[in-house]
């Protein structure tokens, strides 16, 4: 999400390179257990050997989900494609590496973000102070109950973050109503759902931080939001 080098348990991530998977890409699989699958496409990521659960493989990217047991320092990372290991790389594990999704899948610009109507937050659809909005984010860490890898979030017992989840939007203090899994959604994936300041700042880019523990979200992310119709008196 953000294109930090670091990577933190549970994360999604993105590695790009050449004859990394299959010439036509390959998306998320359900396994027979319901979990995410930890082979599509004839491809694996492995973390110090240990096989992540992958969200999509092609020639030149493979996504996947960093293992909830990998800890603090540094893993190596293998990608195989149809039995051929890469050379392993060192990656670096920290505890939260925040990232939030932007719409455009390159780490800056408009989040992907959900206003309190059930309608995308765009430019041409901005929120309203005192709204609420939801959106994505990856790589906060360790969860409680415990991280499962590959775990599609259910309704009930929903996971949290260990660590503490803070906002900002437009450079003021936002109340998080809620951090935790996304329903429907790979355990890895946090769903914020951000109260906008009634005093918020307006514009179609509003900046959007997010901290989780120690760890801030990539500089460049924004959300619109909406400036409040003045009242007008009805003539009498």
């Amino acid at each position: 999400a953000s294109y930090f080098p670091a990577v933190s348990p549970g994360e999604l991530i993105a590695i790009f390179g050449s004859d990394l998977g299959p010439a036509t890409p390959a998306g998320l699989q359900v396994d027979a257990s319901g979990s995410v699958a930890t082979t599509i496409g004839d491809t694996q990521v492995l973390f110090n050997g240990v096989a992540s659960p992958m969200i999509f493989a092609s020639a030149s990217q493979v996504n996947a989900v960093v293992p909830f047991g990998a800890t603090t320092g540094t893993t190596q990372v293998q990608v195989q494609y149809q039995g051929q290991d890469s050379t392993s790389f060192p990656v670096t594990v920290v505890a939260a590496a925040i990232g939030i999704l932007s719409a455009s899948s390159n780490g800056v610009g408009q989040a992907v973000a959900v206003n309190q109507d059930g309608t995308p937050n765009s430019p041409l659809n901005p929120a309203t102070p005192g709204s609420v909005v939801t959106f994505l984010a990856t790589g906060a860490g360790q969860w409680s109950p415990a991280g499962v890898d590959g775990e599609i979030v259910g309704s009930g017992d929903l996971p949290r973050p260990i660590l503490p989840v803070r906002a900002l939007v437009g450079g003021q203090p936002a109340e998080v109503q809620y951090a935790g899994g996304a329903p429907g959604i790979v355990e890895g994936v946090i769903q914020v759902n951000l109260l906008i300041p009634a005093a918020s700042q307006t514009g179609a880019a509003v900046p959007l931080v997010l901290q989780v523990g120690d760890s801030i979200s990539q500089p460049g992310i924004t959300l619109a939001i909406r400036s409040s119709a003045p009242a007008i008196a009805a003539p009498r």
